[in-house]
Protein backbone atom coordinates (compact mmCIF):
# COMPACT_ATOMS: atom_id res chain seq x y z
CA UNK A 1 0.00 0.00 0.00
CA UNK A 2 1.28 3.41 -1.58
CA UNK A 3 1.72 6.09 1.93
CA UNK A 4 -0.61 8.62 2.17
CA UNK A 5 -0.13 12.07 3.09
CA UNK A 6 -3.07 14.27 4.02
CA UNK A 7 -1.63 18.12 2.91
CA UNK A 8 -3.83 20.88 4.71
CA UNK A 9 -2.89 24.02 3.12
CA UNK A 10 -4.97 26.71 1.45
CA UNK A 11 -2.10 28.48 -0.49
CA UNK A 12 -2.83 27.14 -4.32
CA UNK A 13 0.69 27.05 -5.62
CA UNK A 14 1.71 25.19 -2.47
CA UNK A 15 -0.71 22.78 -3.15
CA UNK A 16 -0.04 22.08 -6.43
CA UNK A 17 3.83 22.13 -5.79
CA UNK A 18 3.61 19.78 -2.60
CA UNK A 19 0.85 17.52 -4.30
CA UNK A 20 3.08 17.43 -7.44
CA UNK A 21 6.66 16.49 -5.32
CA UNK A 22 4.64 13.95 -2.99
CA UNK A 23 3.10 12.13 -6.19
CA UNK A 24 7.21 11.78 -7.69
CA UNK A 25 8.11 10.02 -4.20
CA UNK A 26 5.15 7.40 -4.95
CA UNK A 27 2.66 8.64 -2.32
CA UNK A 28 -0.61 9.05 -2.41
CA UNK A 29 -1.42 12.56 -1.79
CA UNK A 30 -4.66 14.50 -0.66
CA UNK A 31 -5.48 18.07 -0.54
CA UNK A 32 -7.66 19.84 1.71
CA UNK A 33 -7.70 24.09 1.84
CA UNK A 34 -9.63 24.54 5.38
CA UNK A 35 -10.18 22.71 8.97
CA UNK A 36 -13.59 21.38 7.48
CA UNK A 37 -12.27 19.97 4.41
CA UNK A 38 -9.36 18.28 6.85
CA UNK A 39 -12.06 17.33 9.06
CA UNK A 40 -13.62 15.45 6.08
CA UNK A 41 -10.83 13.78 4.60
CA UNK A 42 -9.87 12.24 8.03
CA UNK A 43 -12.95 10.73 8.58
CA UNK A 44 -12.30 9.08 4.69
CA UNK A 45 -9.21 6.34 4.36
CA UNK A 46 -6.85 7.80 7.63
CA UNK A 47 -3.41 9.10 5.97
CA UNK A 48 -0.61 8.27 7.31
CA UNK A 49 1.15 11.53 7.87
CA UNK A 50 -0.81 15.03 8.24
CA UNK A 51 0.79 18.31 6.80
CA UNK A 52 -1.00 20.86 8.03
CA UNK A 53 -0.64 25.01 8.20
CA UNK A 54 -0.77 26.56 11.49
CA UNK A 55 -3.05 28.98 9.84
CA UNK A 56 -6.44 28.05 7.68
CA UNK A 57 -9.00 30.26 6.08
CA UNK A 58 -11.84 29.06 9.26
CA UNK A 59 -9.63 28.46 11.75
CA UNK A 60 -6.10 27.10 13.45
CA UNK A 61 -4.21 23.94 12.46
CA UNK A 62 -4.38 23.16 16.28
CA UNK A 63 -8.38 22.32 15.62
CA UNK A 64 -6.81 19.64 12.66
CA UNK A 65 -4.38 18.53 15.24
CA UNK A 66 -6.57 17.63 17.62
CA UNK A 67 -8.93 16.08 15.24
CA UNK A 68 -6.01 13.62 14.12
CA UNK A 69 -4.92 12.60 17.03
CA UNK A 70 -8.35 11.57 18.39
CA UNK A 71 -8.58 8.74 15.50
CA UNK A 72 -8.48 5.37 16.31
CA UNK A 73 -5.09 4.61 14.94
CA UNK A 74 -3.50 8.32 14.74
CA UNK A 75 -1.44 9.69 11.91
CA UNK A 76 1.65 11.33 13.01
CA UNK A 77 1.24 15.33 12.27
CA UNK A 78 3.87 17.38 11.00
CA UNK A 79 2.77 21.36 11.36
CA UNK A 80 3.82 24.33 8.88
CA UNK A 81 4.17 27.66 10.26
CA UNK A 82 5.32 30.91 9.62
CA UNK A 83 8.65 32.84 10.78
CA UNK A 84 6.23 35.12 13.34
CA UNK A 85 4.84 31.81 14.65
CA UNK A 86 6.58 29.65 15.83
CA UNK A 87 5.48 29.52 19.34
CA UNK A 88 2.36 28.11 17.86
CA UNK A 89 4.36 25.49 16.31
CA UNK A 90 5.75 25.04 19.70
CA UNK A 91 2.36 24.69 21.72
CA UNK A 92 1.31 22.46 18.54
CA UNK A 93 4.17 19.99 19.60
CA UNK A 94 3.13 19.88 23.36
CA UNK A 95 -0.13 18.97 21.97
CA UNK A 96 1.55 15.54 20.53
CA UNK A 97 2.39 17.46 16.84
CA UNK A 98 5.39 15.01 15.74
CA UNK A 99 7.47 17.65 14.10
CA UNK A 100 6.92 21.30 12.99
CA UNK A 101 9.08 23.21 10.11
CA UNK A 102 9.33 26.78 9.26
CA UNK A 103 8.09 28.46 5.81
CA UNK A 104 10.09 28.94 3.78
CA UNK A 105 11.42 25.05 3.71
CA UNK A 106 13.96 22.71 2.18
CA UNK A 107 12.29 20.77 -0.09
CA UNK A 108 15.03 17.37 0.86
CA UNK A 109 14.46 18.50 4.65
CA UNK A 110 10.41 18.01 3.92
CA UNK A 111 10.92 14.97 2.67
CA UNK A 112 13.30 13.59 5.13
CA UNK A 113 10.97 14.89 7.96
CA UNK A 114 7.73 13.51 6.48
CA UNK A 115 9.39 9.83 5.37
CA UNK A 116 10.50 9.18 9.32
CA UNK A 117 7.28 9.68 10.09
CA UNK A 118 5.50 7.52 7.15
CA UNK A 119 7.47 4.79 8.27
CA UNK A 120 7.15 5.32 11.88
CA UNK A 121 3.26 5.16 11.80
CA UNK A 122 3.33 2.16 9.54
CA UNK A 123 5.75 0.34 11.89
CA UNK A 124 2.67 1.16 14.42
CA UNK A 125 0.14 -0.22 12.78
CA UNK A 126 2.33 -3.04 11.87
CA UNK A 127 2.66 -3.64 15.34
CA UNK A 128 -1.31 -3.19 15.63
CA UNK A 129 -1.99 -5.84 13.23
CA UNK A 130 0.97 -8.17 14.82
CA UNK A 131 -0.93 -7.71 18.50
CA UNK A 132 -4.09 -8.86 16.97
CA UNK A 133 -2.94 -12.53 16.16
CA UNK A 134 -2.98 -13.55 19.69
CA UNK A 135 -0.41 -16.44 18.66
CA UNK A 136 1.75 -15.16 16.36
CA UNK A 137 5.47 -13.65 18.43
CA UNK A 138 6.57 -10.53 16.85
CA UNK A 139 9.09 -10.45 13.83
CA UNK A 140 9.30 -9.75 10.35
CA UNK A 141 12.83 -10.30 9.43
CA UNK A 142 13.85 -13.68 7.15
CA UNK A 143 15.90 -14.96 9.73
CA UNK A 144 12.65 -15.21 11.82
CA UNK A 145 9.89 -15.94 9.44
CA UNK A 146 11.65 -18.57 8.78
CA UNK A 147 11.42 -20.08 12.19
CA UNK A 148 7.72 -19.14 12.63
CA UNK A 149 6.99 -21.32 9.65
CA UNK A 150 8.79 -23.83 10.91
CA UNK A 151 7.17 -23.81 14.22
CA UNK A 152 3.90 -23.22 12.52
CA UNK A 153 4.73 -26.57 10.49
CA UNK A 154 5.64 -28.88 13.20
CA UNK A 155 3.10 -27.34 16.01
CA UNK A 156 0.16 -29.65 13.94
CA UNK A 157 2.17 -32.96 14.50
CA UNK A 158 2.67 -34.27 18.17
CA UNK A 159 6.43 -34.80 17.83
CA UNK A 160 9.01 -33.44 20.12
CA UNK A 161 11.02 -30.65 19.39
CA UNK A 162 14.35 -28.59 20.90
CA UNK A 163 14.36 -25.34 20.80
CA UNK A 164 18.11 -23.59 21.13
CA UNK A 165 19.54 -20.10 21.22
CA UNK A 166 21.34 -17.33 23.07
CA UNK A 167 19.34 -16.33 26.47
CA UNK A 168 16.29 -14.00 25.87
CA UNK A 169 15.80 -14.66 22.22
CA UNK A 170 12.51 -16.31 22.98
CA UNK A 171 12.06 -19.74 23.41
CA UNK A 172 9.23 -19.97 25.86
CA UNK A 173 7.24 -17.83 23.79
CA UNK A 174 8.25 -19.83 20.61
CA UNK A 175 6.70 -22.87 23.08
CA UNK A 176 3.55 -21.36 23.44
CA UNK A 177 2.82 -20.46 19.92
CA UNK A 178 3.71 -24.18 19.18
CA UNK A 179 1.18 -25.20 22.01
CA UNK A 180 -1.41 -22.88 20.50
CA UNK A 181 -1.25 -23.79 16.95
CA UNK A 182 -1.38 -27.44 17.77
CA UNK A 183 -4.28 -29.74 18.64
CA UNK A 184 -3.79 -29.69 22.20
CA UNK A 185 -4.37 -26.04 22.72
CA UNK A 186 -7.03 -26.50 25.12
CA UNK A 187 -5.12 -28.14 27.07
CA UNK A 188 -2.53 -26.85 29.88
CA UNK A 189 0.91 -25.50 29.23
CA UNK A 190 3.04 -26.22 31.73
CA UNK A 191 6.77 -24.46 32.01
CA UNK A 192 9.31 -25.83 34.44
CA UNK A 193 12.73 -24.25 34.61
CA UNK A 194 15.20 -27.00 34.70
CA UNK A 195 18.08 -24.65 36.13
CA UNK A 196 16.28 -23.72 39.18
CA UNK A 197 16.45 -26.06 41.21
CA UNK A 198 18.50 -28.35 42.78
CA UNK A 199 18.33 -31.89 41.60
CA UNK A 200 16.61 -33.76 44.43
CA UNK A 201 13.67 -30.85 44.44
CA UNK A 202 13.92 -31.17 40.43
CA UNK A 203 12.82 -34.84 40.38
CA UNK A 204 9.83 -34.54 42.81
CA UNK A 205 8.62 -31.12 40.89
CA UNK A 206 8.69 -33.04 37.65
CA UNK A 207 7.41 -35.92 38.73
CA UNK A 208 5.43 -35.92 41.75
CA UNK A 209 6.22 -37.18 45.10
CA UNK A 210 3.73 -39.29 48.11
CA UNK A 211 4.00 -38.34 51.38
CA UNK A 212 6.22 -38.91 53.16
CA UNK A 213 8.55 -39.50 50.54
CA UNK A 214 11.35 -37.05 51.68
CA UNK A 215 11.70 -34.41 54.76
CA UNK A 216 8.73 -32.11 54.59
CA UNK A 217 6.80 -33.90 52.36
CA UNK A 218 3.72 -33.85 54.42
CA UNK A 219 1.31 -34.46 51.18
CA UNK A 220 1.53 -36.22 47.99
CA UNK A 221 1.47 -33.73 45.17
CA UNK A 222 1.16 -34.60 41.13
CA UNK A 223 4.17 -33.27 39.41
CA UNK A 224 4.55 -30.89 36.73
CA UNK A 225 4.42 -34.29 33.92
CA UNK A 226 0.80 -35.44 35.56
CA UNK A 227 -0.25 -31.58 35.08
CA UNK A 228 0.56 -30.97 31.60
CA UNK A 229 -1.53 -34.24 30.66
CA UNK A 230 -3.12 -33.85 27.23
CA UNK A 231 -1.17 -30.50 26.77
CA UNK A 232 2.52 -29.38 26.34
CA UNK A 233 5.00 -29.63 28.51
CA UNK A 234 8.04 -26.99 28.50
CA UNK A 235 11.33 -27.86 29.74
CA UNK A 236 13.78 -25.06 29.54
CA UNK A 237 17.08 -25.32 29.85
CA UNK A 238 17.34 -28.84 29.55
CA UNK A 239 20.93 -29.20 29.13
CA UNK A 240 21.38 -28.23 33.19
CA UNK A 241 19.39 -31.66 34.29
CA UNK A 242 21.86 -33.83 35.78
CA UNK A 243 21.97 -37.77 34.45
CA UNK A 244 20.31 -39.30 36.86
CA UNK A 245 17.24 -37.44 35.54
CA UNK A 246 18.30 -37.94 31.92
CA UNK A 247 17.59 -41.41 32.09
CA UNK A 248 14.10 -41.05 33.88
CA UNK A 249 13.16 -38.74 31.30
CA UNK A 250 14.53 -40.72 28.43
CA UNK A 251 11.72 -43.23 29.65
CA UNK A 252 8.86 -41.23 29.91
CA UNK A 253 9.64 -40.22 26.42
CA UNK A 254 9.81 -43.54 25.37
CA UNK A 255 6.93 -44.60 27.23
CA UNK A 256 4.76 -41.96 28.30
CA UNK A 257 4.63 -43.38 31.81
CA UNK A 258 7.06 -42.89 35.14
CA UNK A 259 6.80 -43.07 39.59
CA UNK A 260 6.19 -40.52 41.51
CA UNK A 261 9.12 -40.28 44.28
CA UNK A 262 7.99 -43.01 47.34
CA UNK A 263 5.79 -44.98 44.91
CA UNK A 264 6.20 -48.22 42.88
CA UNK A 265 2.88 -47.25 40.89
CA UNK A 266 3.20 -46.39 37.12
CA UNK A 267 1.45 -43.22 36.33
CA UNK A 268 0.30 -42.72 32.59
CA UNK A 269 0.55 -39.24 30.99
CA UNK A 270 -0.24 -37.72 27.54
CA UNK A 271 2.53 -35.40 27.20
CA UNK A 272 3.94 -33.37 24.49
CA UNK A 273 7.37 -32.47 25.27
CA UNK A 274 9.27 -28.91 24.29
CA UNK A 275 12.44 -28.55 25.30
CA UNK A 276 14.78 -25.51 25.27
CA UNK A 277 18.45 -24.94 25.91
CA UNK A 278 21.18 -22.25 25.68
CA UNK A 279 23.37 -24.94 25.63
CA UNK A 280 25.11 -26.66 22.42
CA UNK A 281 23.75 -29.86 23.48
CA UNK A 282 25.86 -32.19 20.61
CA UNK A 283 29.49 -31.06 22.64
CA UNK A 284 27.62 -31.32 25.83
CA UNK A 285 27.01 -35.67 24.56
CA UNK A 286 30.85 -35.56 23.25
CA UNK A 287 32.02 -34.77 26.23
CA UNK A 288 29.65 -37.19 28.32
CA UNK A 289 27.77 -34.09 30.13
CA UNK A 290 24.23 -35.36 28.29
CA UNK A 291 23.15 -38.59 27.17
CA UNK A 292 23.34 -39.14 23.53
CA UNK A 293 19.99 -41.30 23.28
CA UNK A 294 18.10 -38.65 25.31
CA UNK A 295 19.72 -35.81 22.54
CA UNK A 296 17.80 -37.87 19.35
CA UNK A 297 15.17 -37.92 21.29
CA UNK A 298 14.33 -34.12 22.48
CA UNK A 299 15.72 -33.30 18.78
CA UNK A 300 13.43 -34.74 16.54
CA UNK A 301 13.01 -31.17 15.05
CA UNK A 302 15.56 -28.70 15.95
CA UNK A 303 14.74 -25.04 15.82
CA UNK A 304 17.39 -22.09 16.09
CA UNK A 305 16.29 -18.76 17.23
CA UNK A 306 18.56 -16.08 16.06
CA UNK A 307 20.23 -13.74 18.49
CA UNK A 308 18.20 -10.38 18.18
CA UNK A 309 21.64 -8.62 16.39
CA UNK A 310 20.84 -11.30 13.36
CA UNK A 311 17.32 -9.89 12.86
CA UNK A 312 17.99 -6.17 13.36
CA UNK A 313 15.09 -5.24 11.36
CA UNK A 314 12.78 -6.74 14.17
CA UNK A 315 14.15 -4.12 16.86
CA UNK A 316 12.38 -0.73 15.81
CA UNK A 317 8.70 -3.62 15.79
CA UNK A 318 9.58 -5.33 19.35
CA UNK A 319 10.85 -1.51 20.57
CA UNK A 320 7.19 -0.03 19.42
CA UNK A 321 5.46 -3.20 20.51
CA UNK A 322 6.94 -3.08 24.32
CA UNK A 323 6.13 0.66 24.37
CA UNK A 324 2.26 -0.11 24.01
CA UNK A 325 2.65 -2.95 26.38
CA UNK A 326 4.39 -0.77 29.04
CA UNK A 327 2.13 1.70 28.33
CA UNK A 328 -1.12 0.49 29.28
CA UNK A 329 0.55 -1.38 32.06
CA UNK A 330 1.57 2.07 33.37
CA UNK A 331 -1.44 4.01 32.06
CA UNK A 332 0.66 6.60 30.18
CA UNK A 333 1.59 7.00 25.98
CA UNK A 334 4.93 6.21 24.90
CA UNK A 335 6.28 6.24 21.52
CA UNK A 336 9.59 6.37 19.78
CA UNK A 337 11.14 8.96 17.57
CA UNK A 338 12.16 7.58 14.37
CA UNK A 339 15.94 8.38 15.35
CA UNK A 340 15.83 6.53 18.36
CA UNK A 341 14.20 3.11 16.85
CA UNK A 342 17.39 3.61 14.10
CA UNK A 343 20.34 4.14 16.80
CA UNK A 344 19.00 1.35 18.71
CA UNK A 345 18.50 -1.12 15.29
CA UNK A 346 22.64 -0.75 15.74
CA UNK A 347 22.76 -1.78 19.02
CA UNK A 348 23.76 -5.53 19.74
CA UNK A 349 21.58 -6.21 22.66
CA UNK A 350 23.79 -9.24 24.02
CA UNK A 351 20.34 -10.55 26.15
CA UNK A 352 18.29 -10.10 23.30
CA UNK A 353 14.84 -9.26 23.18
CA UNK A 354 14.54 -9.94 26.94
CA UNK A 355 16.98 -6.83 27.56
CA UNK A 356 15.21 -4.67 24.81
CA UNK A 357 12.22 -5.47 26.79
CA UNK A 358 13.72 -4.79 29.60
CA UNK A 359 14.95 -1.11 28.84
CA UNK A 360 11.45 0.10 27.37
CA UNK A 361 10.20 -0.90 30.47
CA UNK A 362 12.49 0.98 32.49
CA UNK A 363 12.33 4.08 30.32
CA UNK A 364 8.14 4.18 30.58
CA UNK A 365 9.24 4.05 34.38
CA UNK A 366 11.92 6.82 34.49
CA UNK A 367 11.13 8.65 31.31
CA UNK A 368 8.70 11.48 31.70
CA UNK A 369 8.93 12.85 28.07
CA UNK A 370 5.87 11.11 25.40
CA UNK A 371 8.29 10.54 22.67
CA UNK A 372 12.14 8.92 23.59
CA UNK A 373 14.68 11.01 21.85
CA UNK A 374 18.17 9.43 21.75
CA UNK A 375 19.40 11.56 24.85
CA UNK A 376 16.35 10.13 26.78
CA UNK A 377 18.40 6.57 26.69
CA UNK A 378 20.09 5.65 29.71
CA UNK A 379 24.45 6.12 29.43
CA UNK A 380 25.00 2.64 28.38
CA UNK A 381 22.45 2.84 25.38
CA UNK A 382 23.17 6.20 24.38
CA UNK A 383 24.74 7.20 20.80
CA UNK A 384 28.50 7.88 21.00
CA UNK A 385 31.04 8.53 18.34
CA UNK A 386 31.99 4.80 18.63
CA UNK A 387 28.71 3.93 17.75
CA UNK A 388 28.68 2.05 13.75
CA UNK A 389 31.72 3.37 13.46
CA UNK A 390 34.00 0.42 15.42
CA UNK A 391 32.02 -2.60 13.76
CA UNK A 392 33.58 -0.98 9.88
CA UNK A 393 37.18 -0.77 10.84
CA UNK A 394 38.11 -3.41 8.79
CA UNK A 395 39.77 -3.65 5.46
CA UNK A 396 42.76 -1.11 4.39
CA UNK A 397 42.63 2.44 6.04
CA UNK A 398 41.19 3.97 2.27
CA UNK A 399 38.44 1.58 3.47
CA UNK A 400 38.28 2.38 7.34
CA UNK A 401 38.58 5.88 6.58
CA UNK A 402 35.93 6.38 4.22
CA UNK A 403 33.23 4.03 6.67
CA UNK A 404 34.54 6.99 9.31
CA UNK A 405 33.66 9.73 6.93
CA UNK A 406 30.37 8.06 6.18
CA UNK A 407 29.21 7.90 9.89
CA UNK A 408 30.31 11.33 10.46
CA UNK A 409 27.78 12.58 7.60
CA UNK A 410 25.30 10.60 8.86
CA UNK A 411 25.40 12.24 12.06
CA UNK A 412 25.91 15.58 10.92
CA UNK A 413 22.35 14.98 8.81
CA UNK A 414 20.83 13.47 12.03
CA UNK A 415 21.74 16.35 14.42
CA UNK A 416 20.51 18.53 11.20
CA UNK A 417 17.47 17.22 11.14
CA UNK A 418 17.68 16.29 7.26
CA UNK A 419 18.71 20.12 6.69
CA UNK A 420 22.01 19.80 4.71
CA UNK A 421 22.46 23.42 4.31
CA UNK A 422 22.88 23.39 8.27
CA UNK A 423 24.29 19.89 7.88
CA UNK A 424 26.96 21.05 5.88
CA UNK A 425 27.52 24.93 8.29
CA UNK A 426 28.06 21.91 11.25
CA UNK A 427 30.74 20.21 9.01
CA UNK A 428 32.37 23.56 7.69
CA UNK A 429 32.01 22.66 4.19
CA UNK A 430 30.25 24.37 1.51
CA UNK A 431 26.16 22.36 0.45
CA UNK A 432 28.06 21.65 -2.89
CA UNK A 433 30.63 19.79 -1.27
CA UNK A 434 28.37 18.09 1.15
CA UNK A 435 26.06 16.84 -1.88
CA UNK A 436 28.74 15.01 -3.96
CA UNK A 437 30.06 13.49 -0.91
CA UNK A 438 26.89 12.41 0.01
CA UNK A 439 26.43 10.91 -3.39
CA UNK A 440 29.38 9.01 -3.02
CA UNK A 441 28.49 7.29 -0.25
CA UNK A 442 24.98 6.24 -1.44
CA UNK A 443 23.34 8.79 1.25
CA UNK A 444 21.93 11.43 -1.62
Amino acid sequence: MRPRVLLVEDEPSLQVGLADLFAEQGWEAEVAGSVQEAFAALAGNPPDVVLCDLRLPDGEGLAVLEKALGLPMPPQVVMLTAYGTVDKAVEAMKRGAADFLTKPFDEEHLLAVLRRNIELVQLRRRVADLEGQADAPLGVSPAFTQVLQVAATVAATDVTVLSEGETGTGKEVLARFIHRRSSRASGPFVAVNCAALPEGLLEAELFGHEKGAFTGAVRARAGRFEEAHRGTLFLDEVGELPLSLQAKLLRVLQEQRFERLGSNRSVGVDVRVIAATQRDLRAEVQAGRFREDLFYRLCVVPIKLPPLRERREDIPLLAAHFARSWGRKLGRELTFAPETLEHLARLDFPGNVRELEHLVGRLAALCSAPVVLPEHLPAEYKPTRETGVAGALEGTLAAQLAACEREILQRALQRAKGNRTQAAKLLGISRKSLWEKLKNFGLD
